[in-house]
């Protein structure tokens, strides 16, 4: 039942039949629904799963964390065809053409990063649970270090206690380093208070190149067998 019907069914019985007293209800009760309809509609408008543009902005702030990411993607520099991650020179005749930069060592190699709204709404809640998080590695009852951390590479890594008030990160070679530069730009790696990273591998069982003795591991690719696929070389990021 429409909250004008209702109000108006809460008319005491000598003005059911007084017009103006209906009409007084009717009049206030259209406003109340509007104000209940817009209300209404933040809720879906601001869910995480459908919020889109400066919805996603409150949302990030209300988290701590920002769309705009500073010195996290490589400048690509001028360079000659043979260089497939370079660019040429600029034209005057097609402004389309933006050509690349020189090289030099005073300036910063990498440039600022404005995330999309697909890529901002998964650190957004990569960031609500970092916010949640224990400083246990792991817990049955809290969203522990791990959690955060698989949350974060969609399942590609994993931390090792050290016991010595470090922790090393593993994380696989099919994560990107420029995926990795992001996570650590928007400090999404938990860690308890005076804990630190001390060294970042990538690495990943069934994925890292060992020998016959490491079941885990994968062997040379063969030129002869294209379904034999090798394992990419275990290393230190940082």
């Amino acid at each position: 039942m429409a909250l004008t019907e209702e109000l108006t069914n809460l008319l005491i019985k000598q003005y059911w039949e007084k017009p103006k007293a209906k009409a007084e209800i009717q009049l206030l009760a259209s406003k109340w629904e509007q104000a209940i309809a817009l209300l209404s509609a933040l809720d879906p408008a601001f869910d995480l799963d459908n919020a889109v543009g400066p919805q996603l902005d409150v949302l990030g702030r209300i988290v701590g964390i920002s769309r705009s990411v500073p010195s996290v993607i490589p400048k690509i520099y001028f360079g000659f065809s043979a260089n497939p991650d370079s660019k040429g020179f600029a034209s005057k005749f097609n402004q389309s053409r933006i050509g690349g930069p020189f090289y030099s060592k005073f300036s910063s190699a990498f440039t600022d990063l404005q995330l999309g709204d697909n890529d901002y709404r998964f650190f957004i809640r990569v960031k609500a649970s970092l916010n949640r998080a224990s400083g246990y590695l792991s817990s049955d009852h809290y969203i522990g270090i791990q959690d955060v951390v698989l949350a974060a590479f969609n399942g590609r890594a994993y931390v090792v206690d050290n016991l010595d008030m470090t922790l090393t990160l593993y994380v696989s070679p099919v994560v990107s380093l420029d995926r990795l530069r992001l996570i650590r730009a928007l400090n999404l790696l938990p860690k308890p208070q005076a804990v630190r990273y001390k060294v970042i591998i990538q690495a990943e069982p069934g994925i890292t190149f060992g020998f016959s003795a490491n079941p885990n591991s994968r062997g040379f690719a063969s030129k002869f067998d294209p379904s034999r696929i090798g394992g990419h070389f275990a290393r230190k990021v940082i």
